[in-house]
């Protein structure tokens, strides 16, 4: 998930975000995202996620703790040793082009006091935000709880433990926010049913994933203006949900008929009212009118009301 909320916000023409890299000849892979520099020039100022995505280095290891994980003392441990080895891995001379991130729900005060076994001591320098540097490389750690209800994080919240448990607690998301929002949810539906040809990949605790997503669109979708929520539908397509007397609810009877032709009209009228219809007005009715109005009354009963001035002499 942290994966596709960073590709959908980061600027491609400035990074590239590789999921999965290997650190060493033989196949090894590591729970850390890697968010490489692959353009030239002044990259744009983040709107969003600014917490994880501001000052990258040409190099960024992200090493994330999902929302059923905690931050423990060898995730400090790793951490060095997946940066001193992507020095080797990348062939780089120079540790300064890396920096490294963790992303968890929480700080926990046993990965604190790893760094600080490790020579590494943070400074809080905003709500949840957390700066250091383990050897050479310059550290932040983003606490996913409190910094998602900031303006411009709160896709945070659905790689925290909060998505899982309450998916109606989304903060109120921004237009931009929520098209990323829609663009996960389609991103859990594919790793659910791949298109063909491809593999299934494994998502952890998939099914609670799953069900998040949907309680929280749910929850989305509950708080926007109905036009916002109609948003590029045709009146058809909404219509098409509901059935003809919940369409006309609430209506008044003038609301209903109006842009019908009096042909219409009288056959949008109840049979009863029909059945009260003088001969006289039924002869002015077009004749696939009159047909019809027959054919509902049954054609016995409807064939025996006369037209006026067509009535049948009585009989002495």
């Amino acid at each position: 998930m942290l994966v596709a909320l960073l590709e959908h916000v980061l600027p491609d023409d400035f990074y590239q975000c590789i999921s999965e890299f290997q650190l060493s000849r033989e196949p090894s892979r590591i729970d850390v995202v890697v968010v490489r520099r692959s353009g030239s020039g002044t990259p744009p100022v983040p709107r969003l996620l600014a917490s994880v995505l501001g000052d990258l280095a040409e190099h960024t290891l992200v090493h994330f703790k999902g929302p059923t994980d905690e931050l423990e003392r060898d995730d400090a441990r790793m951490l060095f040793a997946y940066a001193l080895q992507y020095l080797v891995v990348s062939e780089l001379d120079d540790p300064a082009l890396v920096a490294l991130r963790v992303v968890a729900s929480r700080l926990t005060p046993r990965f604190v006091e790893a760094l600080k076994l490790l020579g590494c001591t943070l400074t809080t320098t905003a709500a949840g935000v957390h700066e250091g540097r383990l050897g050479v490389f310059p550290l932040r750690v983003i606490e996913t709880v409190p910094v998602n209800g900031r303006a411009g994080e709160h896709l945070l919240y659905t790689v925290t433990p909060g998505m899982l448990t309450d998916p109606g607690g989304v903060p109120a998301l921004s237009g931009e926010e929520s098209e990323i929002f829609y663009a996960l949810q389609e991103h859990v539906e594919q790793l659910r049913h791949p298109l063909p040809g491809l593999k299934r990949r494994h998502m952890k605790d998939e099914d609670k994933v799953v069900e998040s997503f949907e309680k929280a669109m749910a929850s989305i979708l509950a708080r926007m203006p109905p036009e916002q929520r109609l948003a590029g539908l045709s009146p058809e397509q909404v219509l098409r949900v509901y059935a003809p007397e919940q369409r006309l609810a609430g209506l008044a009877p003038e609301q209903r008929l109006a842009g019908l032709t009096e042909a219409q009209a009288v056959l949008a009228l109840p049979d009863a009212v029909l059945r009260g219809l003088s001969n006289e007005y039924l002869a002015t009715l077009p004749p696939k009118t009159r047909a019809a109005i027959q054919k509902r009354l049954g054609g016995a009963a409807a064939s025996s009301r006369t037209p006026a001035g067509r009535r049948r002499p009585r009989s002495a």
